[in-house]
């Protein structure tokens, strides 16, 4: 778990890359990406207010966007970024998004930078579930995922809802598959900020989880709109209620005791939905 400093964006930097969070405070509580390496190119992920984009960047070049899927709120920087930069519009074959030039299929090569002690690698993983054309952008380190972009798939705490073109059991799959097998270590850089009423939720459902209690009583303490989290799967695995399937305390506060995880699952997606 990182804690972010008070800035409405923030920088990673590891070295040869820097990663630039930009929060934008609306009703959706989006963030969108900049990753820099230091040969020159910079992605931008989900980008929302063009403005905000240009103004991180400070006179920088644009190399590419990506948008991890075609709702509104990921891709309306799309087209004047595109125009200002005259660079690739990336996304799913089937995401319908303005100004998309470049499609990206599962596990496809983004960008990749090797140095002297360290080989990154930007690529696309398909996710299906949110929307049927959902992406996440996977970051990895000497061939290992180093984190994971993911868009509205999957959130601190929680997963993304099904309601705009999305089927709750395509996103089972994913997150009972490719969630589950990230190493501890894989950092998560969300579509929106939403920890505290994911939290919430995870302890109306698992009221005796005490690593999510004591994260809430942290957060409660915070300007959620100055402070933000970059939690790595084993935070999540601890904290998130939607990789804890087989927890007692989850399963008897559902009646579901002799359920499988997918119907647990997908219990708590409908759940979630009226929360």
């Amino acid at each position: 778990m990182i804690p972010v400093l008070p800035l409405l964006f923030m920088n990673y930097s590891m070295g040869i890359m820097k990663i630039h969070q930009i929060f934008f405070n609306n009703s959706l509580r989006n963030f969108s990406y900049l990753i820099s390496f230091n040969d020159g190119a910079i992605f931008c992920i989900d980008p929302l207010n063009p403005k905000e984009v240009l103004s991180t960047l400070n006179d920088q070049q644009l190399a590419g966007i990506i948008n991890t899927h075609d709702h509104c709120d990921h891709y309306s920087g799309n087209e004047e970024l595109a125009a200002a930069f005259q660079c690739p519009v990336m996304a799913h074959p089937k995401a319908v998004v303005p100004a998309k030039n470049k499609n990206l299929d599962d596990q496809e090569i983004i960008h990749q930078l090797i140095s002297e002690d360290s080989q990154w690698c930007l690529k696309s993983i398909f996710t299906p579930g949110h929307t049927l054309s959902h992406l996440c952008v996977l970051l990895e380190k000497n061939n290992s995922p180093y984190a994971l972009f993911t868009g509205d798939c999957f959130f601190n705490a929680g997963v993304g809802n099904c309601h705009n073109g999305g089927d709750p059991e395509i996103l089972y799959q994913t997150i009972s598959t490719i969630f589950k097998n990230l190493p501890d270590e894989t950092l998560i850089y969300p579509g929106h900020e939403y920890i505290m009423r994911n939290l919430e939720f995870t302890i109306n459902y698992e009221p005796r989880n005490s690593n999510a209690l004591e994260f809430l009583k942290k957060i409660k303490k915070l300007n959620l709109n100055e402070t933000f989290f970059i939690n790595n799967m084993k935070t999540e695995r601890e904290i998130n209620t939607f990789l804890r399937l087989s927890s007692k305390n989850l399963t008897d506060s559902l009646k579901l005791k002799n359920s499988n995880e997918k119907k647990i699952f997908l219990t708590l997606r409908e759940l979630r939905n009226s929360w």
